[in-house]
């Protein structure tokens, strides 16, 4: 089998994931069919799914993104595009949930692994594989790269987040709906069931109602941002 072969075959899972997901927690209800993302081999072990660019071999994966300015607290990190947490997320990502999630699987990220938060404002902490989250943007002929953690600023501390790896939750499932694209949120930080990606760390519930987007934030980041997440760790076996 061709690598593009074996790269459909591998989207084609992860497209099904959410439905297949979706009936074994509810088996009397049909996940309705949806038409998957586009693909484009861009070169050997990149791709383009929807909008999303997917290199397999770097593991990363990155989408356009802009930056909610107007936004006064944060709940969220990055919701989708069309989402209704806009007025409370740093970021809305030119994306949908099913897509962007299609992507990390296939970056080898694995909800097998995860701790979903049982309600929002967890206490407990989340778990999963773990990612670098970046905000790219350019300047003039160059090309600037800081964590998302430099877009959150903790009014109490005067600082932005400490920095370190997020993690993969992929969401979950409510009555047969996956919850991130019905809520539209793609990355939380106060541990919420919804969103793929959530912040691990101590203090994130607390935090709420504090964080506010960085006002040292460079003026770049307006003007055309990328959101990437990068997988860490060994890549599975197996893939691209």
């Amino acid at each position: 089998m061709s690598q593009l072969n074996r790269f459909l075959a591998n989207l084609s899972v992860a497209l099904l994931f959410t439905g297949m997901t979706a009936a074994a927690q509810k088996p009397e209800a049909k996940a309705p069919a949806r038409p998957g993302p586009s693909v484009e081999k861009i070169r050997d072990g990149v791709y383009r799914v929807g909008n999303i660019q997917v290199d397999t071999i770097g593991r990363e994966a990155a989408v356009e993104a802009r930056i909610n300015s107007d936004v006064t607290t944060l709940e969220f990190v990055a919701n989708k595009v069309g989402g209704a947490k806009a007025y409370e997320s740093a970021l809305t990502v030119m994306t949908d949930a099913t897509t962007l999630n299609a992507a990390l699987l296939l970056l080898g990220l694995d909800p097998a692994h995860s701790r979903v938060p049982t309600r929002h404002f967890d206490p407990v902490p989340p778990k999963g594989d773990p990612v670098e989250l970046w905000i790219e943007w350019a300047d003039g002929t160059a090309t600037k790269r800081a964590r998302i953690e430099q877009l959150l600023y903790d009014t109490r501390t005067k600082t932005t987040l400490p920095e370190g790896p997020w993690v993969y939750t992929g969401s979950t499932f409510s009555n047969g709906q996956y919850m991130a694209e019905v809520d539209g949120v793609l990355i939380g930080f106060v541990h919420s069931p919804a969103p793929l990606i959530e912040n691990p760390r101590a203090g994130a519930v607390d935090a709420y109602g504090f964080v506010v987007l960085n006002p040292q934030r460079s003026p770049g980041m307006l003007l055309k941002a990328k959101l990437v997440i990068k997988a860490l760790g060994p890549a599975p076996k197996g893939k691209l």
